[in-house]
């Protein structure tokens, strides 16, 4: 689909339970128990769901016992949501590990994001988020794993020349590759069949003016991204997170105040995040100097 001097980008295909979750979550009759048996004919995702229904950061006072009590916890655009984030990770997470790049931090970033881009959507748009805009941050890098694992020779050589001159990823993908990861990871997005404002999140969020519909969260995720980048630690070795408050204050349109207060809450509930962080641990890590 993507062609650079003959390299090529094949998307992935959708797997057979996240393509029937999609379409029984999108049923007006669907129960949780049917929800429930299409979860449970995949082990990977029933242990994640379970875990994420009963982990600190939906704070169940009753432990669900049950795939179906899972899915009443979660709902079923959350659990949908979560199968494609798990779906992601089973079947993109690269296993090779690339000179300069930390995968284990990369997922970090990921969901730090995500849970930046919940607060940050919440308080632009004066509700409770959406339910997208969690998987929207977690999977807003998703183009920089299709490309990792198509073409991991062209991965790196992105990698060294990101190093090298200290520029974005997305300006050097389109240096070397004519396209980058924002534009692959939408063009996923809709061949898995995600909700427009997912698809348009992540194809927007390095150019949040661009998107048709749905600005303000491709906004949001975009703030969330740079408010990630300067909260943890860099998956591009030796390459540092500079980027200053009045910056991302700048991009979404709030004030120091609001952004301070955005990012005590994002470091707040990071701290609940551990079973989500936990999907990270068979990652390649890179080796840091000391």
């Amino acid at each position: 689909m993507f062609r650079r001097s003959g390299g090529k980008i094949d998307l992935p295909s959708v797997s057979p339970a996240l393509a029937r979750i999609i379409q029984i979550t999108n049923s007006p009759d669907a129960s949780a128990e049917q929800v429930a048996e299409v979860v449970m004919l995949d082990q990977s995702l029933a242990t994640k769901v379970l875990r994420i229904a009963n982990s600190a950061y939906y704070s169940r006072r009753v432990k669900a016992e049950t795939i179906t009590e899972a899915v009443v916890t979660l709902g079923f655009s959350s659990i949908r949501h979560l199968a494609a984030s798990a779906s992601v990770i089973d079947a993109l997470f690269p296993k090779q590990m690339f000179p300069g790049f930390d995968w284990r931090e990369m997922w970090s970033h990921s969901v730090t994001c995500a849970v930046g881009t919940e607060v940050i959507y919440a308080r632009m748009s004066r509700m409770q988020g959406a339910e997208s805009a969690f998987v929207a941050g977690l999977l807003h890098d998703v183009g920089k794993l299709i490309i990792a694992r198509a073409l991991p020779q062209r991965f790196l050589q992105v990698v060294d020349a990101c190093r090298e001159y200290n520029r974005p990823m997305e300006l050097e993908e389109q240096a070397l590759l004519s396209t980058n990861h924002a534009k692959i990871g939408g063009d996923l997005a809709r061949s898995w069949q995600f909700p427009e404002s997912l698809i348009e999140a992540i194809l927007y969020h390095h150019s949040p003016e661009d998107s048709p519909k749905y600005e303000a969260l491709a906004r949001a995720v975009g703030a969330a991204n740079m408010l990630a980048k300067r909260m943890s630690r860099s998956y591009l070795i030796g390459i540092s997170n500079d980027i200053s408050i009045e910056e991302i204050t700048e991009h979404v349109g709030m004030s120091v105040e609001e952004l301070e207060h955005i990012t005590m809450v994002v470091r707040r509930r990071m701290g609940h995040c551990g079973d989500i962080l936990a999907w990270g641990d068979a990652m390649p890590k890179a080796k840091r100097a000391a």
